[in-house]
Order: C-alpha cells, then structure tokens, then sequence
C-alpha cells in the first residue's frame, strides 16, 4: 500500500502517451546506449531461469546534456509474455527500501504506470525534466507474473560498452542494485528537447590511410550525430598538400537523430605524384544544408602515399565444435565463402572439445591459448579485430550470410605491406617449410611487426561418432529458410551429421611453438624480408596425443603479418596446397632443370605455384609450363 501511495503521487506529472515508433517528435534528439554498433541480445537469470522481478536503469550524466529536457522515455519490451506493471521513472540516486518485507526500488523523481501494448512503449512527460550536472537515472520496472521460455531473458541490452549503461536490480538474482556496464549497456532510449538541430563531428576511420601515386584516393571517414534532425547531407573542407578542397556527401540513407550514431561517408583525393607522408585536416562545415552546430567539428590524420598499393587480404577466423549445435553456421559460411572467393579468403578454423564428454578430434590447442577471446561457441573474429558471428556477422541472428559484405569491406581496407607464402612437403613427406616475404612500401620507425604460421588441413573426415555434427537446425528446427545451398544438408539432415568433410583446419601454429619470425624494429623501404619456419608433420598432434593429418598432400600454410603493438592482423597471405606444389617439384627431379623462379601467364613472378598454367624458370634461363589443376 505504501507503494502504491508513493506511485500515486507523481502521476499529476506525467501524460501517458502509448506511441509507434515512427511516430516520435519531430526535432527531438533521442539519446540511447545503443548507437547501433554493438550486437543486441537479451539479459536475464543467472544460471537457471527463475521467476523474478526486475527494475532496469541506464544514467545520462554528461556536459553535452546538461540544461537539455527530456522529453519521453521509450522502453523496450520485445519479450514481454507474462510481464506486467510496468513503471517508467527518473531518479537522482539508485535507492532501495525495504517495503511490505521487499527490497523495492523507489525513484525521488517521477513514476509513472504504463501499459505493456507492443515491442517499444514511449511515455510522454507533461512536464519535460531538465538534465542538470549531477545527472539523472532512467529506468523502468517490470512484473514477472509467470516464467515462461520467451522471457526467461526480458531485458533488451547491446554489447556496446557505456559508462552508465546498464543497471539492475531483480527479486531474486540482483538483490541489491548492480552495474553491469562493463559487460553491456541498455537500449532504452531517451528523446530530448533543446537539442541542437545540425551537429555532427567527424571521426578518422585510421590513424594512417594509405594510397597510392598517380591516382585519385578515396577516403572513409564517420560523421557522429549530435543533432535532432538526423544526418541526410554534409559539406566539408580538407587541406592535402597544400590545396584547399571542398566537397558535399548525400548518405544514401538518412541518419537517424540518435546522438552518438555514426554513418560513413567518402572523401576523394586530389591525385598526387610523391610518395610521402600527407597530413590531413577535415573539417564538417554543414549539416543537412545548414551550418554545423558543433564545437568539435574537425579532424586530423594523415595519409601515406605509395607507388603501389599492397594487395590487402583479411583473415577468418572461426570459432567451432562438432558438438556444437549451432555451429553449422559456420561450416556452412566458411564452405561458401571458398566457392564465392576462392583465391583470397583465408579462413582458419580452430576446433574446441567443450569436455570430456563432448569431443573434437580435430583440437589442436585449448580455448586459453586461442589468439582471440571467445565468450561462447560458434564465434569468429576478422583480422583479430572485430569478433562477429561466423554466418551473420555483426548480426548474430541472421538467417542469411552477411560476413561477405564485412570481409569484402575489411579488404577494401589498404593493408600497410605485402606478405606471399609458399609452403614445400620435403621428399620424406614428414616436413612442411614455409617461407614468407614481406614488402613495406615505406620505412617505418620503431615498428613492432611480425609473421604467425598457420598449418591448416583441408579434407579432414572420420566414422566415430566425435565426427558427427550435432545440427539444430535439422527439419527447419530453427524455423527459418537458409538460402545457401552448403545449408541444405544440414536442414534436411538428422540432429547429427555424418560425412562431412572439414576444410580450414588449424592444425599447428608457430605461435604455440614460439617459433614466430619478427621484423626489425626500423622497418627498410621496398626491402624483402624473407622468413622460413618449418613444420615437424610427426609432432602435430590433437589435444588427445594423436595424429591429426590425414594427407600431407592437403596441407596449407597461412601467413600472418602481425602488428604486436595492437596484436591484429595487418595482412595475411595463403599458400597452395603441398600436394599442388609437387607439380613444381616434379620438375626439379630433373637434374639438368632447377628452379629458380615460377611466373603466372602474365609473366608476374609468384612467390608459390597457383592454380592453371604456371611458367616455370630454371637457372639456366630455360623455361617449361606446368599445369596445376
């Protein structure tokens, strides 16, 4: 009852108003922890699911916001089956009081009752509240009247990282309130009145672009949106050496008025013919056809221009177990990606036994010694950098492949130097020796690069039962209708699959065996760095002591060209296959015809023989064609 009375009190000032989502106030700025740059999820019981009461909290305390009015609270509620008596507040501080023998959550700002009608409810405040310094906690609170499998996890979060982002206080689990916003953040969004209408601050994409002489460069830089009207248009300025450039950029979709959210846009280059370092500084002058509202409104970085531009490949790794569910999406991604792209995408695949009792017979190392952190199974990271899903990317629950669209974007990204690798099985068949050549086009000071060796088996295969796939989506269990045909065996398929053939298998990496190859720390210009690293076949083993390698003629060698002072990939190469390289080693079993180089029909020299016509140069200067299919 005391709460009830407490609840009562504060309804004089506030207005319920239940709207879409397309229907919000023109010119407010919404503020929300998700700028639609993380991965959103749902959050709820620890360990096993128990019915439970939540009370939910982000807080704004920022000098941007100060003296802004909030105007509405939206509130998501996608997974609101059996929820009730939902509340919608604002609070100075987080407090509890012990009322009717319950710890309860009692805001000293407002409350408001609302009713649960769709995936958003937005609450629209009589009197608007201004932000002052000391900031302001918005939250709302939530019934659970029965447990049910669609909202053992109610609340929406994002796993973008926000101070203030998330906070919460449950019945049972949380009993005390805690912040989570080292973990996730909350999407329940906030639109604000007395927001500038045109402001947006660009943001470099590097710290160093790269590209080349003679031709026009393009740039991707990011406008971050402060404003209320959104982003549709921008008019900027740059200097590059020595010229005043302008130029205006129409985002083929308009930016929603969501501060924080960011959107790329392309700047072109004047074509210059020095190779150099050019320092760059772009300025953001209008905003939608008016003048840019905001304080920081330049940036500065630099581009270095080469006489070529190194071929940038970007690495796959992926994250997999065959008893493992879910992770056909990525058996299925990888198998596609090779048939869409077969000559650049380089995937490796790290294989994980979760127990005992759940084996794979083709892991090589345990989870702490992966190069990545992986929170859960399937999972992927690209160049060490950005950890997505294998099959959705960025989106984790697609039913469609959109890692394509992310890999192709991330090798349209000029890399910082070329790497090629070859890799020869020597005449006993129980070595591999791979080499890579590294190039940088320009010198660099007090550099901290080198090279990992991946040896990968392609056609890995087996009868026991630790071979079999374990397969949720066999029947169109998982309701959806995947269009890649490499899907099809598993939808039509049984809760395990049998047969299957593994590719992109990681088998032994230099790194376990300390066995990398660094570069100086003063990095020579157009210099080849030439680095060997051999393989002992007889010491790869699984995590179970046996042997892994099935045909040494399958075996491939990866080379990674590492920056250590970060530890993501900076580019990445692939060799042919060992047993593709015999055609080439064929040949030297001529005494009279040695090596000395292989070119492709182009007469371009390749560091290994590739797929087709190969020329192939021996030292006395004579040449012969080899064919490798």
């Amino acid at each position: 009852m005391q709460l009830k009375n407490y609840l009562t009190k504060f309804m004089a000032t506030l207005a319920l108003c239940l709207l879409t989502t397309s229907a919000m106030a023109q010119d407010r700025l919404i503020f929300s922890h998700d700028t639609g740059q993380g991965i959103t999820g749902n959050l709820g019981n620890v360990g096993n699911a128990i019915m439970q009461n939540y009370d939910v909290a982000m807080r704004i305390k920022d000098p941007n916001f100060v003296g802004m009015k909030i105007a509405a609270i939206r509130v998501p509620m996608e997974n609101a089956d059996h929820l009730s008596n939902l509340r919608v507040w604002l609070s100075k501080e987080l407090t509890l009081k012990t009322i009717n023998g319950k710890k309860t959550n009692v805001p000293d700002i407002l409350s408001v009752n609302a009713n649960i009608t769709g995936e958003w409810v937005t609450v629209s405040l009589a009197e608007p509240y201004t932000i002052t310094e000391e900031g302001v906690y918005v939250g709302y609170s939530f019934d659970m009247d029965s447990l049910t499998s669609t909202n053992k996890r109610p609340v929406n979060i994002t796993t973008e990282l926000h101070e203030g982002g998330l906070f919460v206080h449950t019945t049972r689990s949380y009993r005390n309130w805690k912040d989570m916003s080292d973990q996730c953040s909350s999407t329940m969004q906030v639109e604000l009145d007395g927001a500038p209408l045109y402001a947006a601050t660009p943001l470099a994409g590097n710290t160093t672009y790269f590209g080349a002489t003679g031709v026009s460069n393009t740039l991707t830089f990011y406008a971050e949106n402060h404003g209320a009207t959104g982003l549709k248009s921008l008019e900027y300025s740059f200097y590059y050496d020595g010229m005043v450039c302008t130029g205006t950029y129409k985002f083929p979709t308009a930016v929603e008025p969501v501060y924080g959210k960011m959107a790329s846009f392309e700047v072109k280059l004047p074509v210059v013919n020095r190779k150099d370092y050019y320092p760059i500084n772009l300025t953001i002058t209008k905003v939608n056809g008016q003048e840019n509202n905001e304080a920081d409104v330049d940036v500065e970085t630099q581009v270095s221009i080469f006489d070529k531009l190194p071929k940038h490949r970007s690495v796959f790794e992926e994250y997999t177990g065959t008893w493992c569910g879910f992770c056909p999406r990525g058996y299925v991604a990888l198998a596609a990606m090779n048939r869409l792209y077969p000559d650049d995408f380089i995937a490796l695949s790290y294989h994980n036994s979760e127990n005992a009792s759940k084996l794979d017979p083709m892991e090589v190392m345990a989870g702490q010694d992966y190069p990545s952190n992986i929170p859960g199974f399937p999972a992927a990271w690209l160049d060490r950098t950005y950890q997505m899903d294998p099959y959705g990317g960025f989106q984790s629950a697609s039913h469609k492949m959109l890692i394509d669209n992310v890999w192709k974007a991330a090798c349209a990204m000029p890399a910082e130097a070329d790497i090629e690798v070859s890799a020869l099985l020597n005449e006993a068949k129980n070595a591999v020796t791979a080499t890579a050549k590294v190039v940088f086009p320009l010198e660099i000071k007090n550099s901290r690069y080198g090279v990992e060796y991946v040896l990968v088996a392609d056609g890995l295969t087996g009868t026991t039962d630790d071979w079999r796939q374990r397969n949720y989506f066999f029947n169109g269990r998982q309701g959806r209708d995947y269009p890649e045909p490499e899907f099809q065996q598993f939808i039509e398929g049984q809760e395990y699959v049998s047969g299957l053939t593994f590719d992109d298998v990681v088998v032994a990496t230099s790194r376990l065996l300390n066995n990398n190859q660094y570069l100086p720390t003063d990095v020579e210009e157009g210099h080849e760095y030439v680095m060997p690293v051999t393989f002992d076949l007889n010491q790869v083993r699984n995590t179970g002591g046996k042997k892994i390698i099935q045909d040494v003629n399958k075996l491939r060698v990866v080379a990674l060209l590492i920056d250590y002072s970060d530890g993501t990939v900076v580019n990445a190469a692939k060799s042919v296959s060992t047993g593709q390289a015999t055609a080439i080693q064929g040949v030297n079993a001529d005494k009279n015809f040695q090596t000395e180089a292989v070119y492709d029909i182009s007469g371009r020299q390749l560091s290994a023989p590739q797929k087709g016509l190969n020329i192939v140069k021996a030292a006395d200067g004579t040449t012969r064609k080899v064919i490798i299919k």
